[in-house]
């Protein structure tokens, strides 16, 4: 089990780098924010799977881990650049007046 383990953090890390490049306004997030991201989400969603007592061989606690690593990423690339560019007109604001 740990073995899948590597491999759905190796392929989440490997989904997340290529959705970095696809997604908008990639100059607004870090370099690192999208794959980590990715990473985190088919973890979780890995060991969510295997806690509920999906099979690690079964193809369910993949679909889980790898859907929540693509959709997690997407989610935060394009939240965070737009929250990024209210704060920072709101900063802006702030200090012109």
């Amino acid at each position: 089990m740990a073995v899948n383990l590597v491999l759905v953090i190796t392929a989440a890390g490997l989904i997340g780098f290529g959705l970095r490049y696809i997604l908008p306004l990639r100059d607004r997030l870090g370099l690192a924010v999208v794959p980590s991201t990715a990473i985190m989400a088919g973890s979780l969603g890995w060991a969510l799977a295997m806690w509920v007592g999906l099979s690690p061989s079964g193809i369910w606690g993949w679909v889980i881990a790898l859907g929540l690593s693509i959709a997690a990423p997407i989610a935060v690339g394009i939240y965070l650049p737009r929250r990024r560019d209210a704060a920072d007109e709101a900063l802006w604001e702030n200090l012109v007046s």
